[in-house]
């Protein structure tokens, strides 16, 4: 290869490159408009994202007819790709439709870390689908928090919906900034993700079992009155926590350090805000015989049969289906001892969790396969129960189950079964086990890579005689 060609090829390789990094350094920032349909109370947000820079100068936001503004939030992320860490800095206007219908956004430019930064706008749709909704949702457990200062604008709350359970009963608990309507100060979060984190380990106590709601990166946003004054919460961290022991529960006062911007004086200061503490007392479940044995949370339980009569030696697959309210985790059926009646097989376990408004609900599936030996009606309760607290009733709950299971056929030995085992172990005893193991996919892998080494080290060669040519 000529150095002519060579050169060339370096030259285009550049151009390239570079037209690449600037394309990319012209969309580091960008601006987002929230959805198109918001309920009404429900904010609608315009956002403006700033890509791998920590500088954060921008214009004020632009006005809706018909929308209150109500302060804006900003967020910082890190994202590290390999050995490579990018910053994306999110700031947030929230505003607030005063009744339904068609709000319009006009086409708007903003100037931010000294780009302009054109968005087309565009149209809103308020709708009152929130009353709806609300009439819909379940009922859930209020409680109305208490401020710190009966005047204050502005303040960080850590609270739980109970401050006594059952052990194995969830409790909600939330961390939420709230800010008054009328709060005269311009605040942001800072190093919002940094603080979060260190809050967390603050909070998440040893002896709870946690299901988190997944609040990250944005905080969720809600209207609420307290006191008859309108705030706006600021929700950081939520999760249901289900006590594994009556040992009491302490959540400690944590701090939030915002920053308040002081027009007037052309400036930033930093203002931290506390919450106060607060406790937790699991209580033990009341005595009983198979206390050791049950699980907490409002239940309900069925069971299935894949067919109703089966012939003897052949599977059948039995189901029970538990859901509800609760911790389903800790939630197993036992597997029953095989007897001259029956060989039962451990079940295939599926789980599905739900979290919404504070609780943690969910179905969990134990699929048995069931293999009869003998001709007859076998009642399932001889072999399924299952016992559970429900906090709802104060009670112990035993469920058996109402199934009878007719099988017919010749009696069949465990060596004549053709079920499960037969078809997984089936002449394991003619295996040879003295022959060495031989792993293709990674014989494949070593032979891939030598054959990579050799074409660079070949290309490399090509060079170096072309250039001494």
């Amino acid at each position: 290869m000529k150095p002519q060609q060579i050169y060339l090829i370096i030259i285009i390789f550049y151009c390239s490159f570079s037209r690449i990094f600037v394309f990319a350094q012209q969309n580091n920032i960008r601006i987002e408009l929230g959805a198109s349909s918001v309920p009404l109370g429900k904010p609608y947000t315009i956002s403006v994202v700033i890509t791998g820079s920590e500088d954060r100068e921008y214009d004020r936001f632009p006005d809706i007819i018909g929308m209150s503004r109500r302060g804006t939030t900003t967020t910082t992320s890190t994202t590290t790709v390999g050995n490579r860490s990018e910053i994306v800095q999110r700031i947030t206007q929230n505003y607030i439709p005063n009744q339904p219908g068609n709000y319009v956004v006009t086409p708007f430019t903003m100037n931010v870390n000294g780009q302009s930064v054109q968005s087309m706008g565009g149209i809103v749709i308020v709708t009152d689908a929130i009353v709806k909704e609300a009439e819909l949702e379940e009922e859930e457990e209020v409680v109305e928090p208490m401020l710190p200062d009966a005047k204050a604008s502005a303040f960080l709350l850590l609270s739980a919906n109970r401050n006594q359970v059952y052990t194995g009963e969830g409790f909600n608990l939330s961390l939420g900034f709230f800010v008054a309507d009328d709060n005269p100060l311009e605040m942001d979060f800072y190093a919002l993700n940094l603080q979060l984190g260190a809050i967390l380990k603050q909070i998440r106590p040893a002896n709870c079992w946690e299901e988190n709601f997944g609040i990250r990166g944005e905080p969720q946003i809600f209207e609420t009155t307290i006191k008859g004054r309108k705030y706006t919460e600021y929700r950081l961290f939520q999760a249901v926590y289900f006590p594994l022991n009556t040992e009491r529960i302490q959540f400690p006062s944590v701090s939030l350090k915002m920053i308040v911007k002081n027009e007037k004086a052309g400036k930033q200061e930093f203002l931290t805000f506390s919450s106060k503490p607060i406790f937790i007392q699991p209580i033990a479940l009341p005595k009983d015989p198979q206390q050791n044995q049950a699980v907490t949370g409002d239940y309900t339980v069925r069971d299935e049969l894949s067919t109703q009569v089966v012939q003897t030696g052949k599977s059948v697959q039995y189901k029970i289906i538990i859901s509800g309210t609760g911790n389903l985790t800790p939630i197993l059926i036992p597997t029953p001892e095989n007897d001259n009646f029956f060989d039962f097989y451990p079940p295939s376990i599926q789980q599905s969790v739900v979290r919404r408004r504070g609780r943690v609900s969910g179905e969990k599936t134990f699929t048995f396969q069931i293999i009869p030996k003998q001709a007859g009606n076998f009642p399932l309760s001889m072999y399924f129960r299952w016992i559970f607290f429900n906090p709802r009733t104060k009670a112990y709950q035993r469920w058996k189950s109402d199934l009878v299971l007719k099988t017919q056929g010749e009696r069949v030995t465990n060596t004549d079964t053709d079920g499960l085992a037969g078809t997984i172990f089936s002449n394991l005893e003619n295996v040879d086990s003295t022959k060495p193991f031989v792993n293709v996919q990674a014989t494949i892998m070593s032979l891939a890579n030598g054959l990579l080494a050799i074409m660079v080290l070949g290309m490399a060669y090509i060079f170096v005689r072309s250039r001494r040519g």
